[in-house]
């Protein structure tokens, strides 16, 4: 059985400027679908409404 990865805790460890983790994300980002990268995407728009505290 595949052990599934939880995000949040890779945003709640993430290290500014550490270059392994840019890279993993960038990996991350080519593999997603497109949909999912939209400005449109239902959990960016949930993202954007963080700031409008």
């Amino acid at each position: 059985m595949e052990e599934k990865l939880d995000l949040i805790k890779f945003f709640e460890h993430f290290e500014k400027g550490n270059p392994y983790m840019y890279a993993a994300i960038s990996e991350l980002q080519d593999k997603m679908p497109s949909q999912l990268l939209n400005k449109r995407s239902d959990w960016f728009l949930t993202w954007t409404q963080a700031r409008k505290k």
